[in-house]
């Protein structure tokens, strides 16, 4: 595991651990409820996979997520349903994880297209510094409208900050994602010698550019085509149904309870 963590303090040049935490499930009103589940499920075919009571119970993570973030909107008009989605987007990848607020981050960032930051003449669509989340929502609509290429942006840069959250910042660690994410990194090794002895992946190349965007790259995978994933790289999609603990082609998606 120091390896590990070695290599992940490198790519985000931080070096302190986060204590654990506890994160509650707040009810929702009826009205949230209904009114969340129009909003998600005209663009989440994963939360309408789900039974009734792992609606509400996703629900309940969605609206404590939103409430506990600042959303600003950058050429865009503050939405609600945009807020919603975003957080969905976020339960999504912690659906399975008992620390699933990624508390670290106040702030989340809505930018109405691709964008430029500053010295830096590359467009990007999403990214995460310590400061916030930051995504495009023309490209973040694409990702959960077009799941043929593996491409969700929303997924990808959630699942950096989920790494942030757990190896780097000063609270909100999940204890079963830091003791599985050595699992997942172990896997890695033989996947990426297949890939440079082949010279071709199911993953798309930007996945081997690190260890970071192999990470944020499988995990878009696993919720655009886990059909596909799971036949291309079965060993990849065992080890990130563990670090994740959730399934996402079962119905109930989540692997173990917290009581377990």
């Amino acid at each position: 595991m120091r390896t590990v963590l070695r290599k992940l303090r490198n790519i985000f040049g931080v070096n302190h651990e986060s204590p654990a935490s506890t994160e509650q499930t707040i009810a929702v009103s009826d009205s949230i409820f209904d009114s969340y589940s129009f909003i998600i499920g005209s663009l989440f075919s994963y939360f309408n996979d789900l039974a009734p009571e792992g609606k509400r119970y996703f629900i309940q993570r969605v609206h404590h997520f939103k409430l506990s973030k600042k959303f600003h909107f950058i050429g865009l008009e503050e939405s609600e349903d945009i807020a919603v989605l975003v957080s969905a987007s976020a339960i999504q990848v912690t659906y399975g994880l008992k620390n699933y607020s990624l508390s670290h981050f106040q702030n989340i960032y809505v930018l109405a297209d691709a964008y430029k930051m500053e010295n830096d003449e590359e467009l990007y669509v999403g990214h995460v510094a310590p400061e916030g989340i930051y995504l495009s929502w023309k490209h973040f609509k694409y990702g959960y409208t077009n799941r043929a290429d593996n491409i969700n942006v929303a997924n990808h840069e959630m699942a950096h900050a989920l790494l942030y959250n757990n190896f780097f910042a000063q609270y909100g660690m999940d204890t079963h994602f830091r003791m599985n994410y050595e699992q997942f990194s172990t896997t890695t090794g033989p996947i990426l010698a297949q890939v440079i002895t082949n010279r071709q992946s199911y993953l798309r190349s930007y996945a081997f550019s690190n260890l970071h965007e192999f990470w944020a790259v499988s995990v878009e995978a696993f919720f655009d085509n886990p059909e596909g994933l799971k036949k291309n790289m079965p060993e990849l999609y065992s080890a990130l149904c563990r670090v994740l603990n959730q399934d996402p082609l079962s119905k109930n998606k989540i692997l173990k309870t917290e009581s377990e």
